[in-house]
Order: C-alpha cells, then structure tokens, then sequence
C-alpha cells in the first residue's frame, strides 16, 4: 500500500509539473479528449466516455467537472445494468411459468418488458442488451401463445393435457407414428403450440431418419446425465452435438440455455464466494481491531453475496455485545485515567509542584470535561503558581536573568556595607514583581540600616498585607510575612501575638470542623461499602458521605479521590468507541480520488471484483466515504442476481 501511495503521489507530482510545463498545448489536448468522451456519452457508449475521462484525470486528478461527469455515467450504466438484470431474472421466469400459471408468468414478463425498456434507452448499442431484445420478442410470441391456451374451453384443455400426454408416452416407447397422430390432433385445435410443432417434427424425423434420430436421442440422454454429474462443460458438448445434426432441436436448445445459466451461476458464485471470503476476513480483523462500524458492514456484505456463509450472521448478531463490552472497558480505562490524574495532581499540588499540577487537571479535564473538581483545582493551583511566581523569579521565568543578576550584585553590595546601591538593586527587583521575597527582605534590611523611618513604613505595610490575609484566612501567607519581619525586628510591636493567631488558624484549619476522626473514619467506610456494591443509587448514596467529609475536611485526599471517581464515574457513560474523526490529509484525498475512480473506470468494464477492491481501499483511508460504501453494496448486489 505504502509503495502505491508514494507511485501514486510522484505520478500526480510529475503529472503537476508536466501541466505546467505543457500549458495551452495539453488544455487543447484536454478539450479535444472532453469533445470525444462527449460524443461517446451522446452515442449512448458509456465504457468508452468513461475510459476517455479517465484518461483526462490522469492527466489533470483535479478537475471537478470530468470527475462528476464519469460519475454521473457511472450512475446510469449503474442503473442500466440493473434493469438489464432484473429483465433478465423476469425473462426467465415467465419462460417457465406462462404455461404453468399464466397470470403469474404474464406479470413475470411484464417486469422483464420494462425493465428492458429502462436499459434499452440507457445503452441501446450494448451486446447483451440487444440480445436481450431479440429474447424479449420472442417472449411476446409466447405470451400470445400461452394466451391463446388460456381461452380454451376446460374440455379442451383437458383434452389437449390428456393428448400431451399420450404424445410423450407414444415418443418415450418409441411408437413413432401414433406419436405424430396425436401431435396432429393437438394442433387441429391449436395450431400454434410450441410443444405440438417441436414433438411432430421429433416425430417426423425419427420415422423419416431412424438411426439419426436415435443418434440425436442418445447424445441428449447423454448430456442430461452428464448435467446429473455436474459435468456442465461435457453435457454442453454432447447439446451442441445435437444441434450440428438437428440445428432446429428446440430441446438441446432449451438444455444449453440451462447449461449457460448453471455455468454462469456456478462462475458467479465463486466469484462470490471469494469475494464473501475477502470481506470476511476483512471483518475479522475489524472486529478484533474494535473497528466495530466496519466489521458490521464488512460482515453484512458477505450476507449481500451468499446466505449463511461460514458463521457470519453469529458474528454479526455478536457486534452489539462486543461493542457494549468494548464501551464498558473503555469507560473503566478512562475512570482509571481520570482517578490517576487526579491523585497526581493533588500529590503535585500538595508538594508545591503547581505547574505539573496545573497540567495533570488539565488532563483530567480533557478526558472528563465536566469535571469540576479538577478545574477548582486548576484555580487553586494558578493562584498559588502566581503568589509563588511573584515571590519567587525561577529559571522558568523570562524575567529570571534579569532579576537573577541584580540579586547577585545587590547581595554583593550589601556584603560590603554599600547599603544604598545594594537597596537600588531590590528596588529594581520589586518595580517589576512588587511581593519577591528576597527583594522584600534584604530592602528591609537596607532601609534599618539606612533609614529607620523608611523601614518603619514599608514594615508597617508588610504586617498590614499580613493582616488582611489573617482576615481572608490565608494564614501560611500571613505567617510568613509575620515571621520576615521578626527575623529583622524580634521586638516589633504585637508580632508574636500575630504570629501566633496566624499559627492558631492554621491548626484550626487543619482540624476537622464539626466531625470527630472517629466520625470522619466511620462516614468513609460507610462511603466505601456503598461503592464496592456497585449500582447508581448506591454511587449517590456513597457520593453523600464523602461530600459530607470534604465539607469538613477540605484536605482530606481519599475522601477527595472517592468524590471525584464517582462524580466521573456518574458522568462517564457506556457510550461506543468514540475515535475522533481524523480529517484526511492532501495525499490521502489524492488516494480516494485515484481509488474511487479506479472502480469506477472497473465497473464500466464490467470488472464488479476489481471495481469493489479499488472501492474497499478508498474505505481503508476514509471509512466514512458513503459513496464508495454505496457503489460497493449496488456492485454486490448485481454480483448476487
């Protein structure tokens, strides 16, 4: 396939190249094989429009308007060969039941009228259709004659069964001339019948020219053992044997006419049937590749061709069970991915790792958009990330080289004492991040030394911003601007006290409000033997404790993790394979084109096998191509009449 493709795609390149090179030279070339594969269209001769279009495309892939005309004349030889075929199926049902049961072999014939109707005036100048019209005119003859039988009188119709019969004993036990007496009487009262006028001449020849009579009989009776056997090619010998020394022989005619119909059937069914095989096992392969859209079509195709072929309608009848199978497992997979992601993320959260957290609940959103657990969670941790980014430049920032470099020479400057450059180096830091942390202390550090009121005021905004988190309860960040400003001043007014309330409501927070740990324990296990029953009450059911300890203890992880599987596990549906479409590339569509007009210039050969796996490859690139889909079904369906 991949050798195809790159012959396919140099071909088109080359093709490209020369186009440009040629200019109005090949668009003459083109316009000239457009006038003639118009006039073939015109003319009724479809094959041959089409191979000149095709021939046009090889030279230009992309032209549009040749490619809807092939199209549009693939669709009527489509159509044509379907009408020539159900006249054909009809023909020779009403050959075999207007004597029978007239009124069923007249609408028989009446199908086969009109459909000939419809592939004549398609493609009047096709072989087989004009050998169909001569059949069909025949047919007309015999409905006449089949009518005629109909008007006779119940005596006579009697009476003509009684003397068939007796004609065909009278030839069986070779009493030649009562034989052809009671032909005669057939046809005084009706002078046309078929079967009269063949058993008189049978008769007359067999008591004009015994031994050649006889020699005819014997290579008939031959033949029809032979067909017994299935020796269908031996059998057809011994007719045409017949016809050389009796060219008027109605019977070996009629034999050969069913020896053509068995040959052709037994050729059609191994086509068939190899065909069948081919999208069986492509089938196969789609179901153990859980291509379950293309298996079910793979395996309905082989039904198209032959009734219960090997165990297809049990593979067929299993799709819907293996895909729901497939959905479950699928679901579960996902349920797994979310879970892991989400524990990572909280791992990373709780480690301060806030960019890998960020990207783990992203994941976990992608693969359960409604999550929102996860995109709370990508808040906090962004917020942090931010906070964290301002307090601290790292590597990861675009501004660390900058920052990198006044922290190396305002620490040096410090170390020499050279408090006021030093402090222009952390003023220059805090323009650009206002809260970095080491900015923060060491321009504390050089206002103290420098300018004790200086210090005392940007102190003082430092414990105020502390203040404000302790009301907001963000105690971790409140504690340490408390603790920066007693590193530098130990006697600053009321510092241990706020340190200490910042401390207190950080262990308030890390204790469980309004519940136990013995409760919390009990609610959990509780949760938990609700889950592992399974069932989506007993999910909501579990839901609720674990809701009600998060609500108490907001940093409890395995309460967490239990309330964000079940939410997923809730959302997740057993929904089929759900693959996202891939949108095919320039080559790719460069592939459908050539493959699908491949089949089609195949069909109009009347090639069905080979136009069917040039469609079957344009369905291996795009699988949702309705309409290599739809020629391959009315191909098979032509293949099996």
């Amino acid at each position: 396939m991949r050798g195809i493709i790159r012959t396919t795609v140099a071909w088109t390149l080359a093709v490209t190249v020369f186009l440009s090179a040629a200019g109005p030279a090949l668009a003459q070339t083109i316009s000239e094989m457009e006038r003639r594969a118009q006039e073939y269209y015109d003319n009724k001769e479809f094959t041959r429009a089409i191979n000149e279009w095709m021939r046009i495309l090889e030279l230009d892939p992309e032209n549009d308007r040749v490619q809807r005309r092939v199209e549009y004349a693939y669709e009527e030889k489509q159509r044509k060969d379907f009408a020539f075929w159900m006249s054909r199926k009809h023909l020779r049902l009403a050959r075999k039941t207007l004597l029978k049961n007239f009124r069923v072999g007249k609408s028989n014939a009446r199908v086969a009228v009109n459909n000939f109707v419809i592939a004549y005036r398609i493609d009047p100048r096709d072989p087989p259709v004009q050998v169909l019209r001569e059949e069909i005119r025949r047919l007309d003859d015999d409905i006449r004659l089949a009518e005629a039988q109909q008007k006779l009188s119940e005596e006579l119709k009697r009476r003509y069964a009684q003397i068939l019969e007796m004609a065909e004993q009278a030839m069986d036990a070779r009493q030649y001339e009562l034989a052809l007496k009671h032909w005669n009487d057939i046809l005084e009262f009706f002078a046309d019948d078929p079967v009269a006028l063949e058993g008189k001449r049978r008769a007359e020849l067999a008591i004009s020219n015994r031994i050649r009579y006889e020699q005819i009989m014997g290579l008939i009776n031959s033949g029809k053992e032979m067909m017994k056997n299935e020796k269908y090619s031996e059998a057809k010998l011994e007719f045409e044997a017949v016809l050389r020394i009796d060219p008027k022989n109605r019977q070996a005619r009629n034999l050969i006419e069913e020896l053509d119909d068995r040959l052709e059937n037994r050729k059609n069914f191994e086509l068939r049937r190899l065909q069948a095989e081919k999208f069986y096992v492509s089938g196969i392969a789609n179901l153990n590749a859980k291509n379950f859209s293309q298996a079910e079509d793979d395996l309905e195709n082989v039904l198209a061709l032959i009734d219960n072929y090997k165990d297809t309608k049990e593979r067929l009848a299993s799709i819907k069970r293996l895909k729901a199978e497939y959905a479950e497992q699928l679901k579960r997979l996902r349920l797994r991915q979310v879970d892991e992601k989400f524990q990572s993320g909280l791992v990373k959260l709780s480690a301060s790792r806030y960019r890998d957290a960020v990207a783990d609940f992203e994941e976990v959103i992608r693969m359960d958009p409604g999550n929102k657990l996860a995109r709370d969670y990508i808040k906090t941790a962004q917020e942090a990330l931010k906070q964290l980014e301002e307090e601290v430049v790292d590597e990861n920032s675009p501004y660390y080289s900058i920052v990198n470099s006044l922290v190396v020479s305002g620490k040096l400057l410090y170390d020499k004492a050279d408090f006021a450059e030093s402090k222009k180096s952390w003023e220059k830091i805090l323009t650009l991040f206002p809260k970095n942390r080491i900015a923060i202390e060491y321009k504390l550090r050089c206002d103290l030394r420098l300018n004790p009121k200086s210090y005392e005021r940007f102190s003082s905004e430092i414990v105020d911003e502390g203040r404000q988190l302790l009301r907001a309860k963000n105690f971790q960040l409140a504690l340490n601007k408390f603790q920066l400003i007693r590193s530098l001043s130990p006697d600053y007014p009321d510092i241990d006290r706020l340190i200490r309330q910042a401390e207190d409501g950080l262990a308030e927070k890390k204790q469980v409000a309004g519940a136990t740990p013995g409760e919390i324990e009990s609610r959990y296990q509780l949760g938990l033997d609700l889950y592992r029953r399974g069932g989506r009450d007993n999910f909501v059911k579990a839901l609720e404790q674990f809701r009600w300890i998060v609500a108490r203890d907001p940093n409890n992880s395995r309460a967490l993790i239990s309330v964000n599987r079940i939410e997923s596990q809730l959302r997740i549906g057993t929904t089929e394979d759900q693959r996202p479409e891939s949108r095919l590339t320039d080559k790719q569509m460069q592939m459908v084109r050539y493959h699908y007009f491949r089949g089609i210039n195949f069909y109009s050969n009347n090639n069905l096998n080979r136009a069917i796996e040039e469609w079957r490859k344009v369905l291996a690139i795009d699988p949702a191509n309705a309409k290599a889909r739809n020629n391959i079904q009315r191909a098979l369906a032509l293949m099996k009449k």
